[in-house]
């Protein structure tokens, strides 16, 4: 009998691994939009370079049409063809905001605040800012980060321009103050324990009021893990699970398993995270230590991404859309993530899908419990092969659960048409429960549709 296998789903590694062994590296699943159903898993895209210099990446923006970059001490604009400009000196060390208007750009970091206007990069240094870390934009105002729980609004279109009298505090929990926040023109004014949504009310100093009921009791546990896209914000809370909020709707979308790996890292706040849209599909990435997690709007599902055979975290600090291509930020580069490109950063991506348990169940009732007898693996994939190389695959499989996994057997595919490819490995003997392993490290971009056995069932 001929079954499908539960090969397309997303990561689920559980620290009991029993419950599931699950994982997904460096594909996404793709969503029937209609459906809302999976279809495949797609890869996750190479990159190319679009732009070279060494340093380490502090942060970049898209303003005015035009690409942005902080690496080591200084700011720079990026042309359409890559080239990099130096502008002037951006003190300090810490990852850079960029809260900007139509007409200046203000750029804060690690205590020290500038302005731009296109011509002259000036720091500010009203004596009634105090030092802020981070920094919003809301209704011709800028919203700066002030001591404990307090944050000041500076005058109408005057970055530079703090009045003492502007000064407030978001204190329903009385805690420390992370980072102000602009979302859908309303002020989030993010905690270490909770967050507060405060609208311009134009009345007064400063000239915000808290919403009603706008106290949520979720505080921010990494500044930078802060992003939104035009749905949703996503941040790594103060407990260390990832949110999904729209509005006051705070929804955890961390899978326990997530959850637990975040939990024994000794710290998280300097976890970074953005969204982005590909392929028509909406994903917040988020690097916590030497680890990189995708997560995608549509399906709800998690993917881990990997750099290079070592399988380490990605490197990727910052996200820009500009020129018409997506850019991301590896140290001092700028690289682009591309459908044509076949390595990340040069490095060959492992491509890994183990499954869900495949066990006598999927006869029904009738099954439980009862040996499965596999005669035949069949793996399709869908792709371009540089080179004209024959697409290899690699298949283990765990009898126990995933804890231990059989020597890998290296599948060539054969072509079913133009860019679809069939692997076949028989004799694959019997278990009670099995989960299997399939990677493909090939210099492509492939990606993985359906997984089938031909089994039989017995005593």
């Amino acid at each position: 009998m001929r079954v499908l296998l539960p090969a397309i789903g997303q990561s689920y590694e559980h620290p009991d691994i029993p419950l599931s062994a699950q994982s997904t590296k460096n594909w996404f699943p793709e969503i029937n939009q209609e459906s809302q159903t999976v279809l495949s898993l797609q890869p996750y895209p190479g990159t190319k370079t679009f732009s070279s210099k060494a340093g380490i990446d502090r942060g970049m923006t898209v303003w005015g049409n035009q690409l942005y970059k902080v690496t080591d001490k200084a700011l720079y604009s990026v042309n359409t063809v890559g080239v990099q400009t130096s502008i002037g000196t951006i003190d300090g060390v810490g990852r850079c905001t960029f809260p900007a208007s139509a007409t200046i750009l203000v750029i804060v970091t690690s205590g020290f605040v500038y302005q731009y206007d296109g011509n002259t990069l000036s720091e500010i240094t009203d004596v009634d800012l105090e030092i802020p870390n981070y920094a919003a934009y809301l209704n011709n105002q800028w919203i700066y980060q002030g001591s404990r729980a307090r944050f000041c609004v500076s005058e109408a279109g005057q970055p530079a321009n703090i009045n003492g009298l502007n000064y407030a505090s978001a204190e329903s929990e009385g805690d420390d103050l992370v980072r102000p926040y602009v979302f859908n023109q309303i002020l989030y004014l993010f905690g270490e324990k909770n967050t507060e949504a405060w609208y311009n009310s134009g009345q007064g100093r400063p000239p915000f009021d808290r919403v009603d009921g706008g106290i949520i009791q979720k505080g921010l546990g990494a500044a930078d893990s802060l992003d939104n896209n035009d749905q949703s914000m996503y941040f790594l809370g103060d407990d260390r699970i990832v949110y999904q909020m729209s509005g006051s709707q705070v929804q955890p979308i961390s899978t326990i398993p997530i959850s637990t790996l975040f939990d024994a890292y000794e710290d998280v706040s300097t976890a970074v995270g953005f969204c982005f849209n590909y392929h028509g599909q909406e994903f917040y990435q988020i690097t916590v230590s030497d680890q990189t997690w995708l997560y995608s709007q549509d399906s709800g599902g998690w993917s881990q991404i990997t750099y290079s055979a070592k399988e380490i975290a990605s490197p990727v600090s910052s996200y820009a859309e500009v020129y018409g291509k997506k850019l991301i930020a590896i140290g001092g580069d700028i690289v682009e993530l591309s459908d044509s490109a076949t390595t990340f950063d040069g490095e060959i991506m492992i491509r890994e899908r183990i499954t869900g348990q495949v066990s006598g169940e999927i006869f029904g009732a009738a099954g439980i419990g009862l040996r499965v007898f596999m005669s035949r693996l069949e793996i399709i994939i869908k792709g371009i092969p540089d080179l004209d190389v024959t697409p290899k695959i690699m298949v283990s499989w765990s009898d126990d659960s995933g804890y231990t996994f059989s020597n890998e057997r290296i599948v060539e595919c054969g072509q079913l048409g133009n860019y679809q490819f069939k692997a076949i490995t028989h004799q694959l003997g019997s278990f009670y429960e099995r989960v299997f392993k399939i990677r493909i490290s090939d210099n492509s971009r492939y990606s993985l549709h359906k997984v089938t056995g031909d089994v039989d069932v017995g005593a």
